[in-house]
């Protein structure tokens, strides 16, 4: 082969190239404009138009140099001896040795195949569009099978779709359902007889016969029936009729009865309310904001009508507790009466008159379409008064857990507000300088209550150069100087130490996490304690008072509820009452006092009894026994009536089936459909209140009062 046919030849591999990146990209756009076939033709054009060209104008196959295809050469076969790029320069330029290595080469390029692996990325394309288009097509033949299903009615379980048999001389029926007009649904038109709709629709009837008949009406479940009215040649019979009940009915015609028709009901359901701002009890704490978002999200199946969130604040304490009712509206407009809605409300306490010490309990009521009211859970907002925190007369009824503890944290919230009120009339730099000094009050009282925990460290305490990180190392000293001698402890050098031994098995009750000063709810709540002191102490050292005043409220209102737990109190009585008598105590004879026995009759066991007996009785019919038992599933149809009167489209079948074994017409499939029928109604039994056996030997109790009776030491 000649140079100019082994230029030639690495052209055509070129356009090869080419022209496989081509066809995969073409086919890579076919596998994702396929699902878009579900939404019409339009967009899978659209779709896999612009990814081809997006793929296209990323990729530019069509700028592939020959170079690039000689160097691709070069590396995948190594008979050319990288001198595929030889074959590219024009023979004049070429020097003796070119010359001669080209005329090497050419045989080999000649009888040149291409890889199984350089048509790889196209076979892979191809496969993912077959796979795409073949899913595509199953998804659309799937959808087309199951729109053909006839829809099971309110999603019961277990109802089936069966084919209606009416009866001879009807030849077609016309029912229009009306729902309610808060639905603001069209009607619907059906041209079967079983009737799913929502509750309180409009039906029309409208029975066509291929006949002249005499009489033709609807027998309901409930013992009603409803005439139809006939036209002039009595071949078309109308009815109207709201139903507010499910069931089922029959048709009547002539005397002759069609089967059984449901006549399902969707109920609307009540709005749905989650509050989700504020939390369910939420305390205000002095200088914190007193305005409250109220946000919630509400959902209804039909569309909400209005919503109203009503409070009530109470004020006071004990018998001059007073109570102050409103109502409030939402911001929303509720004009559109939308399934959805978010609302919002933000309460103003304070323009609403609430005070410290104040309560305001609040809750959402919520309308649909149909006037359905439903309400949420009464949340709480507290507004704690500060004005009893600084009351010393609790601790003069009891004894007082450190109370110049509880006075010095006094101390300094109304060292602060004082602070707070000479700040105009004081200097910049002597502002600083106090609220540096209460800042260390602070931290000293921190300190004394750490020691209860552990905490014993009360390094740098005046320094006012320390920053706000300081507070937090020496409030977890404790932590890290433990942490150390654990580190410590293991070291190899200290292994036949015997007081590193002993330290490592030893109680420390300097460590916050071993001491045990309190119960584990005490402890808790005194950390918390620490932590709304170390908040205030932060914000003092910043020279920031008055955003120190509520975390020094919440710690004095931590230390009071302490204060409470340490001690036992019994309220004091005016009623004087005649001392018993010791000899007559405990010596009343209780012979005459038998304890209250309830009879009822269960009657939930009578009709599971009632329903093993009639699947007991089809079970025999299937193995041939066809004797008398009239009685038990003439029992077990009254079950099945009553079951198929609430939900018809479950216990309908079963019904049908029953009827014509009662009938003698029943088959071998009738007993099995209604024995599924019996057994949805055996759930498991509520659990019914049982008296405890009693013990074998008497009590201690026992003996005690029955020594007390008879006066047996």
């Amino acid at each position: 082969m000649n140079n100019v046919n082994g230029h030639m030849k690495i052209a055509g591999i070129r356009t090869r190239w080419v022209q496989s990146q081509l066809l995969r990209y073409g086919l890579l756009s076919i596998a994702l404009a396929a699902p878009l076939a579900l939404f019409g033709a339009i967009p899978a054009v659209i779709g896999g138009i612009l990814s081809l060209a997006v793929q296209l104008w990323w990729h530019q196959p069509w700028r592939l140099q020959e170079e690039e295809v000689a160097r691709y050469l070069d590396q995948t076969f190594p008979e050319l001896e990288d001198s595929a790029a030889l074959l590219l320069k024009p023979a004049a330029g070429r020097n003796l040795l070119e010359t001669l290595q080209t005329e090497k080469i050419s045989p080999v390029l000649d009888n040149l195949q291409l890889p199984g692996k350089f048509y790889r990325p196209l076979r892979q394309a191809a496969l993912v569009a077959l796979f795409m288009v073949t899913f595509t097509i199953g998804w659309h033949m799937l959808n087309n099978y199951l729109a053909k299903l006839p829809v099971r009615a309110n999603n019961a379980p277990g109802a089936t779709a069966r084919p209606e048999k009416v009866l001879p001389g009807i030849k077609s029926v016309q029912i229009t359902l009306q729902p309610p007009a808060y639905m603001r649904r069209s009607p619907h038109t059906q041209s079967a007889f079983n009737i799913t709709t929502p509750d309180s629709s409009l039906v029309k009837w409208e029975i066509h016969t291929n006949k002249e008949v005499q009489e033709l009406a609807l027998l309901f479940n409930d013992s009603t029936r409803l005439t139809l009215q006939p036209d002039a040649a009595h071949t078309t019979w109308t009815a109207i009729r709201t139903v507010r009940k499910s069931g089922f009915y029959q048709v009547s015609m002539n005397g002759s009865l069609s089967e059984l028709y449901q006549l399902q009901l969707l109920p609307d359901q009540l709005p749905v309310i989650r509050i989700t701002n504020p939390k369910p009890l939420t305390t205000i704490e002095f200088g914190q904001s007193t305005k409250v978002n109220v946000q919630a999200a509400l959902t209804d199946d039909y569309g909400i009508r209005d919503t109203r969130i009503a409070l009530t604040i109470t004020s006071g304490s004990g018998e001059a507790v007073r109570f102050k009712d409103q109502e409030l509206s939402f911001d929303n407009s509720f004009s559109a009466q939308l399934p959805q809605y978010q609302v919002s409300k933000t309460l103003d306490l304070s323009a609403m008159g609430l005070k410290p010490g104040d309560e305001l309990y609040f809750h959402i009521r919520v309308t649909d379409t149909r006037r359905q009211e439903n309400r949420s859970d009464v949340y709480i907002i507290t507004l704690p008064d500060t004005a009893q925190l600084f009351s010393m007369e609790s601790m003069v009824t009891g004894v007082a857990f450190k109370p110049e503890y509880f006075r010095s944290q006094r101390q300094i919230i109304l060292d602060a507000e004082q602070l707070l009120r000479e700040k105009d009339s004081i200097g910049t730099a002597k502002f600083n300088s106090r609220s540096n000094d209460l800042g260390t009050d602070q931290k000293l009282l921190r300190l004394r209550y750490g020691k209860f925990l552990g905490e014993e460290s009360e390094s740098n305490v005046g320094d006012p150069r320390v920053a706000a990180e300081e507070g937090h190392d020496d409030h977890d000293h404790g932590h890290d100087h433990h942490g150390k001698e654990e580190q410590g402890a293991v070291e190899p050098k200290d292994f036949g130490n015997a007081a590193k031994v002993l330290d490592e098995f030893t109680d420390k009750h300097d460590n916050a996490e071993d001491a045990t000063f309190f119960d584990p709810e005490i402890k808790k709540q005194l950390k918390a304690t620490l932590t709304e002191m170390w908040k205030s102490e932060l914000q003092l050292r910043l020279y920031k008072p008055q955003e120190a005043l509520p975390f020094a409220y919440k710690a004095l209102r931590l230390l009071k509820d302490l204060q409470q737990q340490s001690r036992v109190y019994v309220a004091k009585t005016g009623v004087k009452t005649t001392p018993l008598k010791p000899e007559k105590r405990l010596t009343g004879e209780q012979d005459k006092i038998q304890p209250r026995q309830q009879k009822e009759t269960v009657a939930y066991q009578d009709q599971l009894l009632n329903v093993r007996q009639a699947l007991a009785v089809l079970d025999a019919m299937k193995a041939g026994d066809t004797s008398g038992h009239a009685a038990v599933l003439g029992e077990a149809q009254q079950l099945l009536a009553t079951q198929a009167a609430a939900t018809p489209a479950v216990y309908l079948p079963a019904l049908e089936a029953m009827r014509r074994i009662q009938m003698q017409k029943g088959t071998e499939k009738d007993i099995r459909t209604a024995q599924q029928g019996l057994q949805k109604m055996l759930k498991a039994p509520p659990l019914q209140p049982q008296r405890t056996p009693a013990p074998v030997a008497p009590s201690l109790p026992q003996h005690y009062f029955h020594n007390l009776k008879t006066g047996t030491p």
